[in-house]
């Protein structure tokens, strides 16, 4: 008889090598011409190939029929395909390529495992049943059991009266139980009948039917609810619905129920073409109880590319009333808008060197903004650039713009603009210069004059020369071998006096005095005003860099400008320059290992012996997720305020979350938004994270200032069943607005190879 069964594992080594022992399996091979190749690598490809593999087995005893079945007993075991099953007893079909298990059966299949009492399964087919299972699913993390799992597949099984949870089984935090549950890795969704979700052994959802997606890739649903406390709008609800309307559109809806503003819809519409892409955002209250009144804001974006040798963009913004966002607004930023654009614009090429551009910019005004800025209704700009013509870089600038005022009376017309450029760059290594001439030619024809001349025209001529030199050399600080940098720059312009006084102003203004604003001819931004100008920069910057990688370490700056004559053109409302030095700004930057960091900036006054502005600011954030940012920031009569930011444990499991803005400055108006300091908090976050094995849960309140005497206050509730789904408010955005470095916590994550789970 043991004769009798060696003979028969030798006849079927072609379709079933049973590796019962080392001379058997080598007897095996000898008498079946099977011969075993080496590979010094596992490659992808290979692994996905199923077809045509053979089917390996072991076990303490083996009988069988030839070509009918073979059964193994005893530790037995099963291969075929990235398939490994084990049991008591397997018995192995060869005609229908069935396998029929019991006994502790074990199925481990793409890293998924299985078991039970008995299984009954086609190998290649992946088809089949398996009765009261356990199961383990690799690739989410989850686990449970059923009352049977049917594999109707290679990518598909349903499971009956079953169960689901990312907990250990023996005292799961949260558990779903489903009366059916499909798995479908093809169609790369889940779907199911009768679900209850239970959260420490209390029901808190349940439905008739579900879908959800088992990846990130989009699918067609509602969405979690989200749910939130805000002073301004009360107890909310959202309830999304997302629908996939194809790869490159979707919609999504968000209906949203609150207490003091009653039923709100929202909505975006989202949209990816080859040659244009944008978005419209809505959001409708047909009737605010408060205000008895439609209220309503949009907000249609799109960017085009090559129509008819066009390329642009549109962005139409706007809200029923001035308070839109100061009663609906979720965060600080919304909350601060007070010039909504309305803008539309087109450019394209003519010829090689020369574009075109057109455009249309109009706004919406509201509160403390108004009236607002200029609309340029429209705007027509022709530019050329040449590059190293005979070593000459030319830049030409034509533009023509009607302007309409804000208000009635004020000076409103066409100004044509032509500003022709032309500079000779020498870079060397470790040294450049580059000399620049330019004209500024305006001309103003007025409609509304507002008693300015209704023609005017100006012509201001500008000569700059930059020039700058690098030095570095090795060095050692700290016990770190570093590359240190010199960088000395100097940049001297010229500009005479021209009389602008008669000329209106558009769209002109002070430019903001930084390192940038340093190396530029013209203290002021745009067309209205060319500054008259004899003036020397001196800036010097050292690095220290990392020779190894590259990276900069340490970045320290120094700069000032000395004026040889004083200032006599001037913006109305606005004081000219009178000193004959300008305010010392140094800056300093860099890495101080360890995840700390630090960037600073100072504005030293020379003449008052005073700090019109600086700011500092202090981040730790090493790998292990603990934040802490500490950062000062002041300009005189505009901005004062103190703001820190944390993620730091407190307890096991527990973190704190919080950040805290608060103005010193009582004095002035914020350039931002608009709204004239205060002492006090202008924003505030202060929550808590709890994270488990498989939940978390966030709790956070959000303060904010909306306007003057007036701030919002809200409050999140988020539970996190991993692997499952978030229930609750979404806070993420929140969080990654105000702690710089906040990561969001980790998804499922992605298989790495075809060998994941291998047995």
């Amino acid at each position: 008889m043991r004769r009798h069964r060696i003979r028969t594992i030798i006849a079927l080594s072609t379709a079933f090598a049973a590796a019962l022992a080392v001379p058997l399996g080598a007897r095996a091979q000898a008498g079946s011409g099977f011969v075993l190749q080496l590979d010094p690598r596992l490659g992808e490809q290979r692994a996905e190939v199923e077809e045509g593999r053979p089917t390996y087995g072991r076990g303490d005893r083996l009988t069988g029929r030839t070509g009918r079945e073979t059964t193994l007993e005893g530790d037995a075991e099963v291969r075929k395909a990235g398939t490994v099953v084990r049991g008591d007893r397997l018995t192995y079909y060869e005609a229908d390529d069935e396998l029929v298990a019991v006994g502790h059966v074990r199925v481990a299949r793409g890293g998924n495992v299985f078991t039970g009492p008995q299984l009954q399964l086609k190998l290649d087919a992946n088809e089949g049943w398996f009765e009261s299972p356990s199961y383990y699913l690799a690739q989410y993390g989850g686990r449970g059991t059923a009352e049977r799992i049917d594999f109707l597949g290679p990518d598909m099984m349903r499971f009956n009266e079953a169960s689901y949870t990312t907990c250990l089984l023996d005292d799961p935090a949260w558990i779903l139980r489903t009366r059916t549950l499909t798995i479908d890795e093809a169609a790369d969704e889940g779907s199911g009948r009768s679900a209850t979700l239970y959260f420490k052994g209390l029901k808190i959802l349940g439905t008739p039917v579900f879908a959800f997606p088992l990846s990130d890739e989009r699918r067609s649903g509602f969405l979690a609810p989200s749910l939130s406390i805000n002073s301004r709008t009360g107890a909310e609800v959202v309830v999304p619905y997302y629908w996939n309307i194809a790869p490159n559109r979707d919609l999504t809806l968000y209906p949203r129920l609150s207490t003091r503003r009653g039923v709100q819809l929202g909505g975006e519409f989202r949209y990816l073409e080859p040659s244009f892409f944008g978005s419209a955002k809505f959001e409708l209250n047909p009737e605010d109880p408060k205000t008895r009144s439609t209220r309503y804001y949009y907000d249609l974006q799109n960017q085009f590319n090559n129509w008819s040798g066009w390329s642009g963009s549109w962005t139409l913004r706007g809200v029923s009333d001035d308070d839109y966002f100061v009663d609906y607004s979720r965060s600080i930023l919304s909350s601060s808008e007070r010039i909504l654009p309305r803008n539309v614009y087109a450019s394209r090429s003519l010829g090689r060197d020369w574009t075109v551009l057109l455009s249309i910019q109009k706004w919406q005004a509201i509160l403390d903004a108004r009236p607002g800025p200029y609309e340029r209704v429209p705007q027509i700009q022709f530019r050329n650039v040449l590059r190293d013509v005979h070593g000459f870089d030319a830049d030409t600038l034509i533009d023509a713009t009607q302007f309409v005022a804000p208000l009635p009376g004020q000076p409103q017309g066409w100004r044509l603009v032509a500003n022709p450029q032309l500079s000779y760059p020498i870079v060397r290594p470790g040294w450049s210069i580059i000399p620049k001439a330019m004209l500024h030619m305006t001309s103003y024809q007025l409609d509304t004059a507002g008693g300015l001349p209704a023609s005017q025209s100006s012509v201001v001529p500008t000569f700059s020369i930059d020039g700058g030199l690098v030095f570095e050399r090795p060095a050692r600080f700290f016990g770190r071998e570093v590359t240190q940098t010199l960088e000395p720059r100097l940049f001297y312009a010229r500009t005479p006096f021209r009389d602008q006084s008669q000329l209106p102003v558009f769209d002109t203004t002070v430019a903001d005095f930084n390192f940038a604003q340093l190396f530029s001819e013209n203290t002021f931004i745009g067309h209205d005003r060319i500054a008259d100008v004899d003036q020397l920069t001196a800036a010097a910057v050292s690095r220290l860099i990392d020779p190894a990688t590259g990276a900069e370490q340490l970045r320290l700056a120094l700069g000032q400008r000395i004026y040889f004559s004083p200032q006599r053109v001037a913006i109305p409302g606005v004081a000219p320059r009178t000193d004959d030095r300008s305010d010392v700004l140094l800056a300093a930057s860099g890495e101080l290992g360890g995840g700390k960091s630090f960037d600073t900036g100072v504005q030293y006054s020379v003449r008052n012996s005073n700090v019109p502005r600086f700011s500092a600011l202090w981040r730790y954030q090493p790998p292990d997720g603990r934040i802490l940012n500490l950062g000062v920031r002041y300009q005189q009569d505009q901005i004062g305020q103190l703001d820190g930011s944390w993620r730091w444990p407190v307890a096991p499991r527990w973190t704190m979350l919080g950040r805290l803005n608060y103005s010193f400055l009582g004095t002035g108006v914020d350039p931002v938004s608009g709204i004239p300091n205060e002492r006090g908090i202008i924003e505030s976050v202060l929550g808590f994270e709890y994270d488990a094995c498989c939940w978390g849960a966030r709790f956070l309140l959000h303060r904010f200032l909306t306007a003057q005497g007036q701030s919002t206050t809200a409050f999140f509730v988020q539970l996190d069943l991993k692997g499952l789904a978030r229930l609750g408010s979404n806070p993420f955005d929140i969080l990654r607005r105000n702690i710089p470095g906040y990561r969001l916590p980790g998804d499922r994550p992605e298989l790495p190879s075809h060998y994941f789970g291998y047995e």
